[in-house]
């Protein structure tokens, strides 16, 4: 086993011991064979030096089964979607489930994101509108814990922050199914409506066993905003907890990358571009979001994705001054998104 800089000359070399990046996720297990696009993954987070095992000798122990398959990913997410529908249609019959059994549906979901760096990337490839508002608060619930790694936060505020995401809308089962799957505008009325979801949640919540007050705050008050202009309290500033507004970010992100019933998902780029662009208007907390911003970025390069004319790009580099305007590779020529403004990274397919 050899210590070395990763470099281009080590395409097709095996790694010899899991790569993470600095907030602990996996960007590479042990075992890959190294492609030009995990050399470019490597040099974005700025890695120093890899294990890289020695051609014609035994690894000095086992390497693991090459980890995680996408099929594995799409079964485990999947049946963590079916177990919170059918927990969120216990609350919508009038039984309100004790936090624990949301949690066992939620956790070993969210353990295995927790150590691995690309798994958003197969939640915003998935593309329709069936089980939205599971999948939502499950997303919501993923995001909100990435973001509070990538925070440093402890590993019980990690979860908390979990929990509070999974359960972040769950006052929406209250809220009539005609206007939750209503494919058009809602009218003035039926949004009056929509947004007691927020005081249903609190409700619920309070009196949901093991679950806390803060946790019922997070239902409450994850559509305030900084500036005020939020709903239902108005709120604003020192008056929104912490923990909400990271909620808030991972909702905003959610419901505009996932496919709804009145319009398309588009891609975690444009998603990170309107994060920035309400965190410099004063609704969203700059620190959290441009946190955010960066791990999101990053998590593409080497993907594939479609540009907005319809042109299928590679994700090759991100820009420090701009990183939602990548460098991307279209065939042999490269197009700098900087250069191009009338350009967008429209959504990922790989």
């Amino acid at each position: 086993m050899a210590e070395v800089k990763p470099s281009h000359s080590l395409i097709g070399a095996t790694l010899a011991q899991d790569v993470n990046n600095e907030y602990g996720l996996l960007l590479l297990p042990a075992g890959a064979v190294l492609h030009q696009s995990d050399i470019r993954l490597l040099e974005a987070h700025q890695v120093q030096n890899i294990h890289i095992s020695d051609h014609g000798s035994e690894p000095e122990m086992p390497l693991p089964v090459l980890h995680w398959s996408e099929v594995q990913a799409a079964r485990q997410y999947m049946q963590a979607v079916q177990q919170t529908k059918g927990l969120f249609q216990q609350i919508a019959s009038g039984t309100v489930p004790p936090l624990k059994h949301f949690n066992d549906a939620f956790y070993p979901l969210l353990d295995q994101v927790l150590q691995r760096w690309g798994f958003l990337r197969f939640i915003y490839l998935k593309e329709g509108t069936d089980n939205y508002t599971y999948r939502h608060s499950l997303n919501v619930g993923i995001v909100a814990a990435l973001i509070g790694k990538l925070l440093g936060r402890s590993e019980q505020d990690i979860y908390f922050l979990g929990q509070s995401g999974l359960l972040h809308d769950v006052g929406k089962m209250m809220i009539p199914d005609e206007l939750l799957n209503k494919p058009g505008r809602l009218s003035d009325a039926e949004y009056a409506i929509m947004k007691q979801h927020t005081k249903y949640g609190y409700k619920l919540l309070q009196s949901m066993e093991d679950a806390s007050e803060l946790m019922a705050l997070c239902a409450l008050l994850h559509h305030e905003r900084l500036d005020g202009t939020g709903y239902p309290q108005a709120r604003s500033n020192d008056s929104l907890p912490f923990e909400c507004q990271i909620i808030s970010v991972a909702d905003v992100f959610d419901a505009i990358c996932t496919d709804r019933v009145y319009r398309r998902g588009t891609s975690p780029f444009e998603a990170a571009h309107i994060l920035w662009e309400q965190a410099c208007t004063g609704k969203l907390n700059p620190f959290i979001v441009s946190r955010f911003i960066h791990y999101i970025v990053l998590l593409y390069v080497g993907s594939k994705a479609v540009l907005s004319n319809g042109d299928d790009v590679e994700i090759i580099m991100i820009h420090t001054d701009e990183p939602m305007r990548p460098l991307v590779r279209r065939g042999e020529e490269f197009l700098d998104l900087r250069q191009h403004r009338q350009l967008q990274i429209h959504k990922m397919i790989s």
